[in-house]
């Protein structure tokens, strides 16, 4: 961000030249390995979104289609964070479809033009107003319909809100699913690695009914 920042004043003609073109450096590689240990199995993923519902008196339960969404359709937190109805085709039988347009990351009020705490963007890396469609099992499918009917939706269409409307936090989310994992896990498991954040690693099935491991990242 740094150096594209550099990179405009240089356009600006603030600037001769991006003085970072002369550091050396290269980042550091990543394997892309799948950490094992974290990953849980499809019984132990159903057993942690009930735990959810369970948490609070209503700020779990209006979290559990958004850790669903993470782990049946491999969504980051900024995408569920995004979802809005109009972007789910959710269908009375078989699989449904997502239509992912927009997150809504985290940042800050200070970095905020808008002093919210959550701005509204794109997709990760990819092109402005670029769309990806996520095909979703019957099961996910099942559960944003009962979100919906349960809890409504935001004014402007997402699904997943805070009491006032508003988009949950990093921290509250992470709290939730915590209190979550001392539910549904066993006390050695709740001590390991094992799906310690809703997004890091899961198996979710796939269209032919098998599951595969899924990195899920910010």
């Amino acid at each position: 961000m740094f150096h594209h920042a550099l990179e405009y004043a240089v356009e600006l003609g603030d600037l001769s030249a991006n003085p970072l073109d002369r550091v050396n450096w290269k980042p550091a590689k990543v394997s892309g390995e799948v950490d094992r240990r974290v990953v849980v199995n499809p019984a132990q993923a159903r057993e942690l979104l009930i735990a959810v519902t369970y948490v609070g008196r209503s700020r779990g339960a209006m979290l559990a289609g958004m850790f669903a969404c993470m782990y049946f359709a491999g969504l980051r937190p900024a995408e569920a964070a995004g979802l809005r109805e109009k972007d789910c085709h959710l269908p009375a039988t078989g699989w449904g479809l997502l239509t992912l347009e927009e997150t809504r990351p985290e940042s800050g009020r200070r970095f905020s033009d808008s002093g919210s705490t959550h701005g509204v963007r794109g997709l990760k890396q990819r092109r402005r107003k670029a769309i990806r469609d996520v095909p979703i099992p019957p099961e996910l499918v099942e559960v944003l319909r009962g979100h919906i009917e349960q809890h409504g939706t935001a004014a402007d269409g997402r699904l997943f809100r805070t009491a006032t409307g508003g988009v949950f936090s990093t921290t509250a989310y992470a709290k939730v699913w915590k209190e979550a994992r001392t539910y549904a896990l066993t006390p050695d498991q709740v001590a390991s690695p094992l799906v310690g954040r809703p997004y890091t690693c899961a198996t979710r099935p796939s269209r032919s009914g098998s599951t595969q491991a899924s990195r899920h990242r910010m």
